[in-house]
């Protein structure tokens, strides 16, 4: 990738360099439509890969109806599926000319005496080539070999008869005999793909009466295949076959082909009477449910060819029963869909072993729910650090990001009426943006359906199965080998060794035993009665036969809604490690933060020009006790604030944007205001705030304006305060850490607000809203705590700071400033600055999935890799990339993130360009690089010497980077890379004639707008 020509910024020294990353608008698919309007290219990079952009699927419900009406088993073993077609109006599609489908049994768990798994009866043999897998790769296989060669995993046929039967109605006879439903296959290691126990299983099943023993097989990876599915062979071939069992609950599923939209469709029935299941009575497993997915992935779920969008439909060939040869992994979805959502903070990838499957590298994802910076959480009581990381050294315990809140993707009605109890209404369970109600979408709490393997597919630092020398209490000799659990999950041995991992651990991978971690107190591993020695930690309470694991996780609550409290739930006894209390934490705690309103005095902030001061009024409601909180009595408050405004230009339109600059070694720096509990508690904090009670619940705070905000305070203008940090209520429980808290976000953090004060003579009107925190963040971001311990919220706030004028210049203070900035270019950018302006950088850093380039702000990269040509100074290949992380929804479909049509242009009169330089860089006349005092001794606070973007540029070139595009298409038609503050559009921008409503390429046509 070229540097910025002569021709689109003035003339630079030979070491500025200005990388891809040029940033704003959601543009993913500008392109389309621009005939006439546009170059035929888009603006985006070279280096965008076509199949890294998320495809966007038709919703089933946007499609063709499809609706399955009957199925059946004949005796001649050849399913007998009929289904209906309708279009968008109702109307027969009489010439539907092929269709995909699977068949499925829900069977029985043979290793538990609880909970089913599917299992298709179609089968393919998952070849791989033996060499070339990219994640693979490792210094002990430089070739990129898969782990095995070749594999079994459930498929789709449409290779039966298709029948039309006129009138929108087909009937498909399938080629599967399920009395014949076995598949024999061969390739290199495959022995060690696979063990099976005879009698191995458990005798007694839930809605099934004495099943008998049976043989129980598992995967390498410790995955075990349900009842009625039996491997055999040796070597290098192996025949994997799955019996019939006529009574057992069974699944149709089915795609669309033709060309016709994404639509699937699936009928649940028990063959042996032709009658539907029933919840409750007979097997089920319904748990999750497409809209819940589509909260976050807006309808963008469409994979293999991108046919297949519904879960449902998926799990017919995403169960036990399919493994990846490349990995070795299970890609049974729900061992799958937990690990790859939590991606880096898996403990097996801090361990040192990626999660790929196939040609997918998962290990830099991060859950979004909880935004705030990494760290550690302290280990409590036996909840210590398990499992070693590559150098043997303890894993300690990480901050969740909320992968935790398991309602955010499953909830069933009981959970659901619990949290409406909490929240106080449904209307106030609804801000959480939580899961769709389905029939079994408690499993994740109840103890009949969990299994170890879900358990194990976050917490894969443990190993749970007993592996005792007595069995696991089925019928057997000890002495075959075969009750021995370490052998029926060797593969995390096989990817130790492969990826460097620790072999240290008990069972010669990076795993230690349930409840025997490391004991910080002590610096020993394992229970008392162990050396010491993290070969002694082989674990506690383990898994044995049963359902064991529900004595300590699945007892019930008692006094729930009494102790609501500031952290769910009391902590003491087994309350901590109870399915629906840790794993309602996160939820309870959203709910409880929700109750507490940060609210201002009606009439605003006051600013008394002549006396210096500001003042205001200030309360915080509790809506879950309906009462009032008050400092010292029953909360403690810990809350800051923070001070901004937008100027009035000469013709007297206010700023669209803020304007301060208040900060002399940081441009656009606000005036900030803290106050800790004490300050609260001495009515101010001895340096310029007071604080007063006042009637009706409020506080009176006036606060002394410093020099450097009053000298910055422009003639006319809108002010702004914003509360920031937190307010602790104390209950009956008191301020109580629980140990689920992930150590960097408060569980309790009452969203910040703002209100505004006029300055001169203009009207205090808000700032305009492009986006709204409950309503569009949270379909994806519950909770926020950006920024230490000011835990900053909401929108509303972050644009105080994040405005145009404020670049990272200043944030190269240690230790940054080996990252570059301050005078110094950044070492992944090659650039002495990156704009913070918030429509630019959160618009550049969720576009990120789509293309090579990704952005520098501070010492951390957004996307990456970037340009690296010649960089200032030793880097990390690997980069500090923050996740590579993938948009999840439609980055094109700007209605996700913004309210109304605020996406829409024209943009708002006022609007301000973000800063492009805040210093004259191509005469270099600077002093004291990367020192303290840099911002000051050169004036980059005088925003009025900044070169900027025009307003809509600033926007657009965040996700269409491509240098010559921004030279040929936005500078072309008026698009400006020299504006500045008092010339805000020097070549008049004339993007709406083709961009605006109604226009060519109307921006609301071009990009995939759709209601959220």
């Amino acid at each position: 990738m070229s540097s910025m020509t002569d021709d689109v910024i003035r003339s630079r020294p030979v070491t500025w360099r200005v990388p891809r990353a040029l940033v704003t608008l959601l543009c993913a698919t500008l392109a389309v439509g621009l005939a006439g309007c546009l170059p035929s290219d888009s603006g985006f990079d070279d280096s965008v890969d076509a199949t890294t952009t998320t495809p966007v699927a038709t919703a089933p419900a946007a499609g063709p109806g499809l609706s399955i009406t009957s199925a059946q088993v004949p005796s001649n073993g050849h399913p007998v599926v009929e289904f209906t077609l309708l279009d968008e109006t109702g109307a027969p599609i009489t010439d539907l000319s092929s269709a995909s489908f699977t068949f499925a049994k829900l069977a029985p768990r043979s290793r538990y005496g609880v909970g089913y798994d599917w299992v298709n009866y179609i089968t393919r043999e998952r070849q791989v080539n033996p060499t070339g897998w990219t994640h693979a790769v490792s210094e002990d296989n430089p070739d990129g070999a898969p782990m095995f060669g070749n594999a079994i995993q459930g498929a789709v046929e449409n290779s039966g008869e298709l029948e039309n039967l006129g009138n929108g109605e087909y009937r498909y006879t399938y080629s599967l005999n399920v009395n014949e439903a076995s598949r024999t296959i061969s390739g290199d290691n495959l022995q060690d793909l696979w063990r099976c126990v005879e009698e191995g299983s458990h005798d007694e099943h839930v809605f099934s009466a004495d099943l008998g023993r049976d043989v129980r097989c598992t995967w390498a990876d410790g995955t075990t295949l349900p009842r009625g599915v039996r491997i055999e062979g040796s070597g290098k071939t192996l025949t994997y076959t799955v019996d019939y069992n006529p009574d057992w609950t069974h699944r149709v599923g089915m795609q669309l082909g033709g060309g016709l939209p994404a639509t699937n469709a699936w009928f649940d029935f028990i063959p042996e009477t032709g009658d539907p299941p029933t919840h409750g009575v007979d097997a089920t497993r319904d748990i999750i449910s497409l809209e819940s997915c589509n909260s976050c992935h807006d309808s963008t779920l469409a994979k293999h060819g991108g046919n297949r969008v519904e879960p449902n439909y998926c799990v017919t060939c995403h169960n036990p029963g399919s493994v990846d040869p490349v990995s070795g992994r299970s890609i049974d979805f729900k061992q799958m869909i937990h690990k790859l959502h939590r991606g880096q903070t898996l403990p097996s990838v801090r361990a040192g072993v990626p999660y790929f499957i196939r040609n997918n590298n998962f290990s830099n994802l991060r859950f979004p729910q909880a935004v705030h910076e990494d760290g550690g959480v302290d280990p409590v009581g036996n909840y210590s650090n398990q499992g070693l990381d590559p150098d043997g050294n303890p894993l300690p315990r990480t901050a969740s990001y909320g992968i935790d809140n398991c309602v955010k993707c499953h909830m069933g009605q009981d959970t659901r009426d619990e949290l409406i109890l909490l929240a106080g209404g449904e209307d106030r369970l609804a801000r959480q943006q939580l899961a769709v109600v389905t029939p079994d979408g408690d499993n994740w709490h109840e103890g009949g359906a969990r299994t170890v393997e879900v358990c194990a597919s976050c917490h894969d630092n443990v190993f749970w199965y007993e592996d005792s020398a007595g069995g696991f209490g089925f019928t057997g000799t000890p002495e075959s080998g075969w009750n021995r659990s370490q052998d029926d999950e060797t593969l995390p041995a096989m990817l130790a060794a492969r990826f460097g991992a620790s072999d240290a651990g008990p069972r010669g991978d990076w795993r230690t035993g349930h409840r025997t971690g490391f004991d910080d107190d002590t610096d020993l591993w394992g229970r008392s009665d162990g050396d010491g020695t993290v070969a002694s930690a082989t674990g506690a309470s383990l898994f044995s036969t049963g359902n064991e694991c529900g004595g300590c996780h699945n007892q019930d609550i008692v006094g729930d809604v009494d102790n609501i409290g500031l952290r769910g739930i009391g902590q003491g006894g087994m309350n901590r490690v109870r399915m629906n209390r840790a794993h309602l934490s996160f939820t309870r705690a959203a709910i409880r933060q929700d109750q507490l309103a940060i609210q201002f005095g009606s009439e605003g902030a006051t600013l008394d020009h002549e006396a210096g001061t500001l003042s205001f009024r200030l309360r915080v409601r509790d809506d879950g006790r309906n009462t009032t909180l008050r400092h010292d009595d029953n909360a403690r408050f810990q809350l800051g604030f923070v001070i901004g405004w937008r100027e009035q230009n000469a013709s007297g339109l206010i700023s669209a944007d803020y304007t301060h600059s208040t900060n002399p070694s940081w441009p656009g720096r606000t005036t900030d205001v803290s106050c800790s509990a004490t300050c609260w508690t001495n009515g101010g904090n001895g340096s310029g705030l007071t604080i007063l009670e006042a009637g009706n619940g409020y506080y009176e705070l006036t606060y002394e304006l410093p020099d450097e905000a009053l000298d910055n305070l422009p003639e006319h203008g809108v002010g702004t305060v914003a509360a920031q940090q937190q307010v602790v209520p104390l209950e009956a429980r008191g301020d109580v850490d629980s140990i689920w808290d992930d150590g960097r976000t408060p569980l309790v953090n009452a969203l910040h607000r703002t209100t505004e004060f006029a300055i001169g003579n203009a009207v205090a009107e808000p700032r305009r809203q492009v986006v709204d925190v409950e309503q569009t963040c949270r379909s994806c971001h519950l909770r926020f705590a950006k920024h230490g311990p000011n835990r900053r919220n909401n929108p509303e706030l972050c644009v105080l700071c994040h405005n145009p004028n404020n670049t990272d210049i200043s944030a190269g203070t240690q230790p940054f400033v080996a990252f570059g900035r301050l005078g110094n270019l950044g070492i992944y950018d090659r650039k002495f600055e990156e704009s913070k302006d918030f429509k630019r950088m959160i618009h550049h850093v969720h576009r990120a999935q789509m293309g090579g380039d990704g952005i520098q702000l501070r010492d951390v990269v957004f996307g990456g890799p970037l340009d690296r040509d010649t960089p200032a100074g030793p880097w990390d290949p690997q980069g500090p990339w923050e996740g590579e992380a993938h948009f999840p929804g439609s980055v094109g479909n700007c209605s996700t993130c913004h309210v109304d049509d605020s996406y829409q242009l024209p943009l708002q009169a006022g609007v301000i360009g973000s800063s492009i330089r805040t210093f004259d860089w191509d005469n270099a006349n600077f002093t004291n690089a990367g020192t303290g005092q840099f911002g000051a001794d050169n004036t980059l606070t005088n925003i009025h010497q900044h070169e900027r973007f025009s307003p809509i540029a600033s926007v657009c070139t965040s996700c269409h980077t491509d240098e010559a595009w921004l030279e040929s298409h936005i500078l072309a038609r008026g698009g400006s890379v020299t504006a500045t503050l008092d010339n805000p559009d020097p070549m008049q921008e004339g993007c709406v004639s083709c961009h605006g409503p109604g226009g060519e390429a109307d921006i609301s046509q071009v990009h995939d707008v759709r209601p959220r």
